[in-house]
């Protein structure tokens, strides 16, 4: 049984981990998909020492940051079912994860013209295309995954964690791969999703605990254990992606805890806060950013390139996020019909 917290303080400490870890996620994620635009354009294939380490830093991030999402979405699962109920929990996903992947997907679609020319790939979409696409997950694989991911958590809830675990490792283990993202990406994440049920977010404070000393030593130790397992295994497979993954979400539970309270803190709950916003609109600022860092500034090199682009392609989008009231734009990232958790329960979280 986990342990209950009833004051608001350690309400708002478990929630803001939480946030905090999910900050750290979404701004590697930013980071990864700019440094992916910047492989997939060969920029820098004359300096192999540039291409090294940028390539070996993907690995690096890729290895946890998904991972850590779905475990922050399995840490309040409990507690929004039995708040809610089943059904009141399938509607919330339905408004807050499924329905923004179907609107941006459409989106994407409808900009293509525009947004494909700046694409080092320009993908030619017909209707059929995006119809298949969706139905498939492939338009945004993440926000489908988490869906299907929650739905099976919602399927598993009332059972023992050993037997959900159980459940989850048996499908990770034995489901063969697939090219549609619907069928595979969600019984590859599962097992997160379960771990972050059955740590519960109750157990959060039990962080506080360690003292920052001891919580900069965990992270430290993580660190250093995660940057040599990709250099020895190289990227996550999808066979070691969950050993490897939890090794990665425990230094990220350090690192939230060693930061607990300081400037650092506050900034990634911000971004944690706004990572919907990010993941969905990420995309065209770091476009339109990339456009400006090398047309307009002609930077080539790949830390202010990756740097310069990567803070703009998360700022600008957490801080629509923080507008979207004043701006009347709330319907983008959630379904217009609820309002009553818009802004203290983003999606990707989970709650």
């Amino acid at each position: 049984m986990g342990i209950t917290y009833t004051n608001s303080v350690s309400k708002a400490n478990r929630v803001g981990s939480a946030d905090a870890i999910k900050g750290v996620a979404i701004i590697l994620m930013v980071y990864g998909h700019v440094a992916q635009g910047a492989m997939h354009r060969q920029l820098w294939d004359n300096v192999p020492s540039w291409q090294n380490a940028v390539s070996f830093a993907n690995a690096f991030i890729y290895s946890f940051h998904m991972a850590a999402f779905f475990f922050v979405a399995g840490l309040f699962i409990v507690r929004s079912v039995n708040r809610r109920g089943n059904a009141g929990f399938f509607f919330e996903k339905l408004q807050t994860i499924l329905y923004p992947y179907l609107l941006w997907a459409v989106f994407f679609w409808l900009l293509l013209p525009v947004t494909g020319r700046f694409m080092s790939h320009r993908p030619n979409v017909s209707w059929r295309d995006l119809m298949v696409g969706i139905a498939s997950g492939n338009m945004s694989w993440f926000l489908v995954t988490l869906f299907v991911c929650q739905m099976f958590a919602l399927i598993v809830v009332r059972l023992p964690h050993w037997l959900q675990m159980s459940i989850a490792l048996l499908a990770y283990f034995t489901v063969p791969s697939s090219g549609v993202n619907i069928f595979f990406s969600p019984i590859q994440y599962f097992p997160f999703v379960v771990a972050g049920m059955w740590f519960s977010e109750d157990r959060l404070p039990m962080l506080h605990r360690l003292g920052r000393a001891a919580a900069w030593g965990g992270f430290a130790v993580l660190l250093a254990a995660q940057l040599m397992l990709i250099h020895f295994l190289g990227p996550v497979s999808a066979r070691d992606r969950f050993p490897i993954g939890i090794v990665g979400i425990v230094m990220l539970l350090f690192l939230s805890e060693a930061i607990r309270g300081t400037f650092a803190d506050v900034c990634l709950q911000w971004f944690g806060n706004a990572s919907l916003a990010i993941f969905l609109l990420a995309p065209f600022f770091q476009g339109a950013a990339r456009e400006f860092v090398t047309r307009v500034l002609h930077v080539m090199h790949p830390v202010p390139y990756l740097g310069l682009i990567t803070v703009a392609a998360a700022t600008i989008p957490a801080l629509v996020w923080k507008w979207k009231e004043r701006l009347h734009i709330s319907w983008l990232f959630r379904w217009p019909a609820s309002r009553k958790r818009s802004v203290a329960a983003p999606a990707v979280a989970g709650r």
